[in-house]
């Protein structure tokens, strides 16, 4: 059957599955390209009107399909059970009709695998209303017919991505061979609007606001056409995600506020989106307002935070942390929200206070777009936990090429589990809280044999980065020369190929080989000490010691600690700082160990 450009590109972007939904069938070819076409074993093609199913029963019949493709007469969806239909195709119609077929019919639409979707108009504000409903885009081709550019995107329903305003604008995820069509809509994009300024900026007056929203308009273009020519681009958003438990600090303890801002500034420049924080990291939500929220739109970004049952100690106090956090920010809202550092030692104080209810009840209010959890435990607690939880839309784990057959922490394990129960993942901790940015020299001889223009920490971020289902991998920048190292890969990301991932294992025999303290600096195990003791500072001094065995400097690192911490010997061993690790660590063991060593 002859197609057009267009629905063979719709048919392209079709994933192989049993049954396909055709929404607004028309004549029926759609539906009868995707029996042909191999793509499936029966179509579901459903129309408002009689006519148009008279049309497609005729052609059914003359293709000799009948059996295989069920014709439906009614509204969007609402033909539709939910399950029914693997894969939904909607094209043919406007943005704002589309968005009300799937705001209708959202049971239907999330019970499916894959969208593909092509709206004829409103496509930003169509973009939009995906990301806020947590439907993922996963990419977009651009045809042109009869001097006009249709878009055909492929969207996962269950996988909250979030879009850069580039991307809300002008598409996510182009594939590259697509390229020469999607420059040819930029171009004419841009001519549009450099008409429009003109005519405009000859009568300014009154319209200062339009003058300004038409050039931001401009820049976009430009970022994308840069980031087209640049080689090796396959999208204008990146995985990298802004972790801001560890910001730069001036000399008297303080946030360096203005160094915070040329990092945010960098990162968004660079595609970047996502922000972290969390109600608990000390002076970092008052930061976020001062170097984020109070100077960039909202709709640029998306802000992560997290409500900590045991910091709160009670149902009240774990509730007025979201207000806290509202205020701390001003963000107004937030796109990420996690119950924190979920573990046996504290899941029943999420389940007592009522904390599962209480921020789906504010998801419906939306002052949250999307809530979830980040997870130090056992892959079957994790287990346990989506099973019982089917709400949460992702989970935050600690991924890193050392700890991944890790024992202790098992984070392949985990990973697996959240990707059976089909949650995004955000990862944490993918340097290990910087200490797989300083490895033994052997270690670090076998990544600079395969690429010595790559920072060490470049390698536990692109491993992270590497896995599928990752919504965003967290690094926790301190500098803004750790800024411009972390972009200078993830801008233009290369997963990882078989040589780098043999090296990342012949890294990890090297470790393990030599004995770490494998402390991520969380400092989770500092505010509940009696005795002031900064643990994670003490580990650090020690873990000099063990890499270099080099006594004399470590036990100098030691005695300059003693101006900020107590001594080790100071643990009077009561063993609360061990109930709050994520690691597990035997602390009080350690801390014992280190005063033999040092002191």
């Amino acid at each position: 059957m002859a197609l057009s450009k267009r629905l063979d590109t719709v048919l392209r972007l079709v994933p192989p599955c049993e049954t396909a939904a055709d929404i607004g069938t028309d004549h029926g070819l759609t539906a009868a390209a995707l029996i042909e076409r191999g793509l499936c074993g029966c179509v579901i093609a459903t129309d408002l009107r009689e006519g148009p199913l008279k049309a497609a029963r005729k052609l059914v019949a003359e293709r000799g399909l009948n059996g295989q493709i069920e014709l439906r007469l009614g509204d969007g969806l609402a033909p539709l059970k939910p399950g029914e239909a693997q894969t939904i195709v909607i094209t043919g119609m406007g943005g704002a009709l589309m968005q009300r077929i799937l705001t209708e019919g959202i049971e239907v639409a999330r019970a499916a695998k894959r969208l593909i979707l092509s709206p004829q108009s409103e496509l930003p504000e169509f973009r939009r209303f995906l990301e806020e409903n947590g439907c993922g885009i996963l990419t977009e081709r651009v045809v042109e017919e009869d001097g006009k550019f249709y878009f055909i995107l492929s969207v996962r329903p269950d996988l909250p991505l979030p879009l850069t305003e580039a991307e809300r604008e002008f598409g996510r995820n182009v594939a590259e061979d697509n390229f020469p069509e999607y420059t040819g809509f930029l171009d004419k994009e841009e001519k549009k609007l450099n008409s429009i300024l003109q005519n405009i900026a000859e009568n300014s007056a009154g319209n200062e606001e339009r003058i300004l929203a038409i050039r931001y308009k401009l820049q976009l273009i430009g970022t994308v056409k840069r980031a087209i020519g640049k080689k090796g681009r396959k999208t204008m958003g990146i995985k990298l995600g802004f972790g801001l438990m560890r910001l730069p600090r001036l000399a008297d303890g303080s946030i360096d506020i203005e160094q915070g801002k040329q990092m945010v500034d960098r990162f968004l420049a660079g595609g970047g989106t996502y922000f972290d924080t969390a109600f608990v990291y000390e002076g970092s939500e008052e930061a976020t307002r001062k170097m984020l929220v109070e100077r960039i739109p909202r709709e640029s970004y998306t802000l992560a935070t997290k409500i900590n049952a045991r910091a709160a100690g009670s149902a009240e106090a774990a509730r007025a942390q979201f207000e806290t956090s509202l205020e701390r920010t001003g963000a107004g809202y937030f796109d990420y929200y996690l119950l924190h550092a979920m573990g046996s030692g504290n899941i029943d104080l999420y389940r007592d206070y009522g904390l599962w209810e209480f921020v789906a009840e504010k998801k419906k209010e939306g002052l949250i777009k999307h809530f979830g959890f980040s997870f130090h435990d056992t892959p079957e607690l994790l287990d346990q936990i989506l099973t019982e939880h089917p709400e949460a839309e992702f989970v935050q784990l600690q991924i890193n090429y050392a700890d991944w057959e890790n024992p202790d922490v098992q984070s392949r394990a985990c990973y697996e589990v959240a990707r059976k129960h089909g949650k995004p993942v955000v990862i944490m901790e993918p340097v290990k809280g910087g200490t797989l940015a300083s490895l033994p020299e052997e270690a670090e001889a076998v990544f600079k044999g395969i690429r010595p223009e790559l920072s060490v920490a470049s390698w536990g971020i692109r491993f992270a980065a590497s896995l599928d289902g990752v919504l965003a991998v967290l690094s926790g920048m301190s500098t803004l020369e750790q800024m411009e190292d972390n972009m200078s890969f993830m801008e233009n990301f290369e997963p990882l190929n078989e040589e780098e991932r043999a090296a990342v294992g012949k890294a990890v025999e090297i470790l393990a080989s030599q004995r770490q303290i494998p402390c991520t600096a969380c400092k989770y195990c500092v505010e509940g000490c009696p005795m002031g003791i900064k643990i994670p500072n003490l580990f650090s001094v020690y873990n000099f010691f063990l890499r270099f065995r080099n006594l004399e400097t470590a036990k100098k690192r030691y005695e300059w600690r003693q101006k900020e911490t107590g001594k080790a010997s100071d643990c009077i061993k009561c063993g609360a700082c061990e109930g709050s690790c994520p690691q597990h660590l035997p602390i009080r063991d350690l801390l014992e160990e280190i005063a033999g060593v040092l002191e």
